[in-house]
């Protein structure tokens, strides 16, 4: 056995914590997961108790270095990623005062709307030193809705987190978070708490905690970190990012300019890395690469593997029962204002006779004779930002059947894609060389193919699809040092698979079929509203 050195990456998600131990060449030696429930208590009230992300993570890490693998004399450094924008307030004592605010939660709606009047979207945005929804998950609008019906529980609060940070706490003893998990309370560019933070949302500055460098070591695993963990102790703790920025580094995308990446799974996050910061995101999210000067410029979709699970349960099985929204909600993962990083145990996962359904797509052509899907089951995010959008099969006709929906569902997904790729190609001017996907879609050749098809850009499956654990172990080894810049840590620990090429011959169907679904929505989004 090689002395290289060993990496955990933790991705501290929506339903469940993973683990990953890597390499230095990032290859996957042993992983672990931990699930932990969700509540709804009300309409539009989605939280958890912050202590299953300490527990559920703890458990993670010890299943971990169990394995075979593992070999604590190696271990390099730690780090976490995970959901974000979700709220963890802690007393004093560094214990929850209540349950976690979950990044889809909607509770602070009215609260976000104000905001948004006044000082307005404009004076925010240079507040915050980033344009970004405001929306019920802005943190601003949570402490406003704190503030009016629950002042007693935000009297205790000392300190707000998010679940990697908790999770980093505990294992360090240091309270500290990162600017980009913390936008909304932080700004951008000097990591420090926006300014007037208690004349826009009633708490003071000292609530926010230091931010650091995503790859910067913010302390040491403790004896107590090591007694509940099994690991080291003295072992380096990296500061970590939001999941979906984890896993888009972990595509080795944020290595060069020109590289787009897919995050693939129940939903989709797609992004193209930038020489520089755009002058205007439009109907995107902009955000800055750790410290590279290169900008990621993406969004996040609602429903790709959660359409095709949809053609699955209607096609396959007619009478299951259909799943009500709050479930179907629970599925998701999260990032970024809710924004979806895919979970591997989602609808692109084992079962659901996922085979079967993409060699039945196989049998109907490119462009499914004129059937076209679009993916908004549950609304749509990036780049319509419409709550309200609906699904929707046109093109309909006796000659259909179900190999044409299910190629119509997976060409729909891509094209959702490419509206989004497409977007940022325009915005940023700069070309897309090649896609890397990752998340559970990456497992799917066929798909992969769609996908190379309907955009006219290479696909590249990244061989590890666990990225947000995967990114997260990279930010640790810039921190121990182990690599200079992201670039070299990208090219070292990324490994990928063959490259997809577009098939011309499908070039000139599939721009009609995106052609067809970019101008479906306009014309029967009002239908919904």
């Amino acid at each position: 056995m090689s002395a290289e050195p060993q990496l955990i990456g933790l991705d501290v998600g929506t339903t469940s914590c993973k683990a990953g131990l890597f390499d230095a060449r990032g290859r996957l030696l042993a992983q672990s997961s931990a699930p932990y429930p969700l509540a709804r208590p009300r309409p539009g009230h989605v939280e958890q108790d912050p202590e299953r992300y300490w527990t559920a993570a703890a458990e993670c890490l010890r299943t971990l270095l169990a394995s075979p693998a593992a070999d604590i004399r190696r271990l390099a450094a730690l780090s976490a990623c995970g959901q974000a924008p979700t709220l963890v307030l802690l007393d004093r004592d560094g214990r929850p005062v209540r349950p976690a605010i979950l990044w889809q939660d909607t509770r602070a709606s009215a609260e976000a709307a104000a905001l948004a009047r006044d000082p307005g979207i404009d004076v925010l945005a240079r507040l915050l030193d980033v344009r970004w929804p405001v929306d019920a998950s802005l943190p601003l609008a949570r402490f406003r809705w704190l503030r009016r019906h629950e002042p007693e529980t935000l009297a205790r609060a000392t300190m707000t987190m998010l679940p990697k940070d908790l999770v980093h706490a505990r294992l360090t003893g240091t309270f500290a978070t990162d600017p980009w998990s913390a936008k909304g309370l932080v700004h951008q560019g000097t990591r420090r708490p926006v300014a007037g933070l208690e004349s826009l949302c009633g708490v003071s500055a000292g609530i926010v905690p230091p931010a650091a460098v995503p790859r910067d070591i913010i302390g040491r695993v403790t004896p107590e970190g090591a007694a509940a963990t099994g690991l080291p102790v003295g072992l380096p703790v990296a500061a970590g990012w939001t999941d979906a920025m984890a896993a888009m580094l972990g595509t080795g995308a944020f290595g060069t300019s020109g590289i787009g990446c897919d995050v693939s799974g129940t939903s989709e996050v797609v992004g193209l890395t930038l020489p520089a910061r755009p002058h205007d995101p439009g109907a995107l999210l902009a955000g800055p690469i750790v410290d590279t000067g290169r900008w990621v410029l993406y969004g996040p979709t609602q429903a790709s593997g959660a359409s095709l699970g949809w053609a699955l349960r209607t096609l396959a099985s007619p009478r299951a029962k259909v799943p009500s929204h709050a479930s179907e909600a629970q599925s998701r993962s999260s990032a970024d204002s809710g924004l979806g990083t895919p979970d591997p145990s989602d609808a692109l996962g084992a079962g659901f006779g996922l085979e079967d359904a993409f060699a039945t797509a196989a049998e109907a052509p490119a462009g499914a004779d004129g059937l076209v899907f679009l993916p908004y089951l549950e609304g749509e995010r990036a780049p319509l930002w419409d709550p309200r959008a609906r699904g929707a099969l046109v093109g309909l006709t006796t000659g259909h059947g179900p190999a044409h929906v299910y190629r119509a569902v997976l060409e729909g997904v891509a094209c959702s894609l490419w509206h989004i790729l497409g977007m940022a190609e325009q915005i940023g001017g700069e070309p897309v060389e090649e896609v890397r996907v990752a998340g559970g879609g990456a497992r799917h050749r066929s798909w992969n193919q769609i996908k190379a098809d309907v955009t006219g850009r290479p696909f590249r499956p990244c061989a590890v699809t666990e990225n947000g654990a995967l990114g997260a172990a990279m930010l640790a080894a810039l921190g121990a040092g182990l690599y200079q810049d992201v670039a070299e840590a990208s090219h070292a620990m990324v490994q990928l698979e063959d490259v997809l090429p577009p098939n011309p011959d499908n070039r000139a169907v599939y721009e009609r079929t995106f052609e067809r679904y970019v101008a479906l929505y306009p014309r029967i989004g009002d239908l919904f509203s």
